[in-house]
């Protein structure tokens, strides 16, 4: 498409022997650069607040982890509130824990209950509200929280001294 643009722009400059592409560029990268503006921001916008923590439990045990989403701008419904597992090679998977939610419109609570925890559930988990969403520059993603188990090996940490979220 670039290519493109500036064949004709340059076929066009040479035909009339003005230096049209000067504006035709700068016309075209303003509606770019507006169009990259509305879209980053349409995409956080609307999103909710997501409320969670990270959690420890014991090896064989089991945990309970409520979570709250909260939004002014959308109507949240359950239906598209998701809890995934994150892998060390970032990939998702829905959690085999039991998630129950209650509410719909501006608040939705939830909780995260599972039994007979192993070592291979210390991980990071995300809850997340119709998309995964795109990680941030620094820090856990909104929704993230760890799961510990003790009896299980620690796993690697960060220099913050917070276990790496594989995401």
């Amino acid at each position: 498409w670039y290519q493109r643009r500036v064949r004709e722009a340059v076929v066009s400059t040479q035909s009339t022997g003005s230096s049209g592409i000067n504006a035709e560029y700068g016309e075209n990268m303003s509606i770019l650069f507006l169009a990259f503006v509305i879209g980053a921001v349409s995409a956080q916008a609307g999103y909710p607040t997501i409320t969670v923590e990270d959690q420890k439990g014991e090896k064989g045990g089991s945990i309970s982890a409520s979570f709250t989403l909260e939004s002014s701008e959308i109507k949240l419904q359950q239906s598209d509130v998701h809890v995934d597992k994150a892998s060390k090679d970032h990939k998702f998977s829905p959690v085999r824990f039991t998630v129950k939610m209650e509410g719909s419109g501006s608040k939705i609570t939830g909780t995260i209950t599972g039994d007979k925890l192993t070592c291979d559930d210390q991980s990071g988990y995300l809850v997340y509200y119709q998309r995964i969403p795109r990680p941030p520059a620094h820090g856990p993603p909104p929704g993230s929280f760890m799961l510990m188990i003790d009896g299980c090996p620690k796993p690697p940490r960060r220099s913050s001294g917070r276990p790496t979220f594989y995401y």
